[in-house]
């Protein structure tokens, strides 16, 4: 479960909310999320090996093994 205080759910004061929250890396990383009709954007700090071609931790998108086997798999 996440809080969301008023303060932080108006865009307009153009701040970013920092919460401390536990992520699981085997598990696909989400960029967003909505919730009561407003979308929200993640950013993640800390964690400087995210690929968002495939959502995963421990490399970038240019070594994704995702990327390479379609790659591979194309004629």
């Amino acid at each position: 479960m996440l809080k969301v205080d008023e303060h932080t759910s108006i865009h307009s004061r153009g701040k970013f909310a920092r919460i401390c929250m536990e992520v699981d890396l085997r598990k696909k990383l989400v960029t967003s999320f909505s919730t009561l009709g407003k979308y929200f954007r993640l950013e993640y700090e800390g964690l400087h090996l995210i690929c968002f071609n495939c959502g995963r931790y421990g490399h970038k998108h240019d070594g994704c093994p995702k990327k390479i086997k379609e790659a591979k798999d194309r004629p």
